[in-house]
């Protein structure tokens, strides 16, 4: 319990924070016909997805609620696989750490590999929705309909306060050259 509502939280509770932010500024300024855009320009949505996660430090916690909202506005489910995969996969201090240590030649081994390996899973992804029929941004949000709101209001609530403590109580535990809270990756 001591780990599951102290420890737990204190690490995803910033990057979660700041996840539901951006994909709250994405719900609101995204155009709603990215779904046109999306669906004609399949394989060119996921390079972009793939450029914007590559040196975007994002970790697992940050890019869910941000791949989400990009699927609410249309973007193909491929393409959010894709920014799922690459963002926190790699970053900027990644890249420089493997350029360091190994050489530039490993380097465009990492990226490459990562980049085909995320793109041949969103292509694969995009083909299993396709093929069933689905439409990724009619079933977001469904889920909410199995909880009855009585529930997810006081469960949104106690999270957000949770995360509230713990993002305190860290704040005050950090002194100025060490902090133990952030990503858990």
């Amino acid at each position: 319990m001591k780990y599951a509502f102290g420890e737990l939280v204190s690490d995803i509770a910033k990057p979660f924070a700041v996840g539901i932010l951006i994909a709250g500024i994405i719900t609101f300024f995204f155009p709603e016909d990215l779904t046109v855009w999306a669906n004609d320009h399949r394989f060119v949505s996921m390079l972009i997805m793939l450029v914007a996660g590559i040196p975007m430090y994002v970790c697992a916690t940050a890019s869910t609620p941000i791949a989400a909202a990009l699927i609410l506005k249309g973007l193909n489910p491929g393409a959010a696989l894709v920014f799922l995969l690459a963002g926190p996969a790699t970053n900027a201090a990644t890249i420089n750490l493997v350029r360091t240590i190994f050489n530039t030649r490993t380097l465009v081994i990492y990226l490459s590999m990562i980049a085909v390996t995320s793109l041949a899973m969103g292509v694969g992804v995009d083909a299993v929705y396709e093929f069933m029929g689905i439409r990724a941004s009619a079933v977001v949000g469904q889920a909410a309909e199995i909880v009855p709101a009585w529930i997810q209001i006081p469960a949104a609530a106690l999270l957000a306060g949770l995360m509230g403590y713990n993002i305190w109580k860290n704040s005050r535990q950090c002194t100025s050259s060490v902090c133990t809270s952030g990503c858990a990756e």
